[in-house]
């Protein structure tokens, strides 16, 4: 309810509820409930979703069990039974419904492959033909024309698909360009170059305006794993580095340099999720020390200042995970057992965890002894990721759970 409302005399706010019909002084009740138990508490919520009844009610039930204090028992689905995958991600927008598989089709040939959750059935296929798929990027943007970019090595092109509202993958557009695409975000690719890993693209496909993010280092960066975009800010982080761009007004050929820099040293993986609105970019890092007996934890960091703030570590060693950008992270948990891993929740002090410690939250055990990368959507609370089973016939099975 809006302050306007709050501020006036009893008789008048009565007087003024007598011109609003019942769905109307329903939704103001409904939208008040939102802003107080959930924008206030900072608890993840579906954007997307235009019913706030449904929205509220989702939002604060997903909360409530995070916050509780009783086993998480989720909700196990399997979508398919098919070839190795070695890439999963969950496509945003259309009602939350499809999923993209990457797998590998004889000794060159990549696959990518739509999949309806709710229906549990493959809509579409897109083949790389006799080339290999070096690197894809989900548009974030659900509204955006381009859904998927893809880079391709032997061809040394960029392809971007578009996705329908029935699943089916439609090439509209070849960029002529040997980088990898990183990110994408509505009409912006950030792309990277293996040749220059000191450089960064960040180019408009509509308009092929472009400028450019470099920085100099005597040290190899590594692999370019992230760019997130702000509104006043791009972050771009590679293997060894982290480096902090100021967002361009206009994309006019020009090359950036870094407004901030940090050097975390080897890593094994890292996450960073897009931020909350008025929220910090935050970077959940495995560092790769040989020498240290917790190089197997994670290390959640705020980039709300540099040199970044370490603010939370796990007790326990991971070997794969994915960031939300409300401080929960979901992991696989290693043994020493190779056949009895655990997929679990690592809930980090935040709006879903009011302790000072990392809460560390059993999902699933064991895994199989062979799974590929999961993807996590922390605003439903849904997670994706492939589970190998042995036995007389080998298969992979796509399992979506739900927290």
């Amino acid at each position: 309810m809006s302050s306007t409302l709050y501020g006036l005399p009893d008789d008048v706010m009565i007087y003024k509820f007598t011109f609003l019909s019942i769905p109307d002084i329903l939704r103001l009740r409904l939208e008040n409930a939102f802003e107080l138990d959930i924008l206030a508490n900072n608890y993840p919520f579906d954007t997307d979703d235009l019913d706030i009844e449904h929205r509220t009610c989702q939002a604060y039930g997903l909360a409530s069990r995070w916050l509780a204090d009783s086993p998480l028992t989720p909700k196990i689905e399997t979508i398919f039974i098919g070839s190795p995958v070695y890439g999963i991600n969950f496509i945003p927008g259309r009602q939350h419904k499809f999923v993209l598989t990457v797998s590998v089709v004889g000794k060159r040939q990549r696959l990518l492959t739509i999949w309806d959750t709710t229906r549990q059935q493959k809509c579409s296929e897109w083949s790389s033909k006799d080339d290999v798929i070096t690197r894809t990027a989900i548009n974030v943007d659900a509204e955006s024309e381009a859904g998927v970019a893809v880079s391709l090595d032997r061809q040394q092109k960029i392809v971007l698909l578009h996705l329908d509202d029935d699943g089916i993958l439609h090439e509209i557009h070849t960029i002529d360009m040997n980088l990898d695409a990183v990110t994408l975000t509505g009409d912006i690719l950030a792309l990277s170059d293996m040749r220059n890993k000191f450089r960064t693209l960040i180019f408009n496909w509509k308009t092929s305006a472009c400028s450019y993010l470099e920085f100099d280092s005597d040290t190899d960066p590594g692999s370019c794993h992230h760019v997130v975009f702000t509104p006043s800010t791009i972050l771009v982080g590679h293997t060894t580095y982290i480096n902090l761009f100021k967002m361009p007004s206009i994309l006019d050929g020009e090359t950036l340099t870094p407004i901030a820099t940090h050097f975390f040293g080897l890593t094994e993986g890292s996450s960073v999720p897009i931020p909350a609105p008025n929220n910090p970019l935050s970077i959940l890092i495995h560092p790769d020390d040989p020498g240290n007996d917790d190089s197997y934890s994670l290390e959640l960091y705020s980039l709300s200042s540099f040199p970044p703030i370490l603010t939370s570590k796990t007790p326990d060693r991971f070997i794969n995970f994915v960031l939300g950008r409300h401080s929960t992270a979901i992991c696989v948990r290693d043994s020493d057992d190779y056949c009895h891993k655990t997929l679990i929740a690592a809930v980090f002090p935040g709006p879903l965890n009011a302790t000072s410690e990392v809460r560390v939250r059993e999902i699933l055990c064991p895994l199989s002894n062979n799974w590929t990368p999961l993807d996590y959507d922390e605003d439903l609370g849904r997670i994706a990721f492939m589970s190998a089973k042995s036995g007389h016939e080998p298969h992979d099975e796509l399992m979506i759970l739900h927290i």
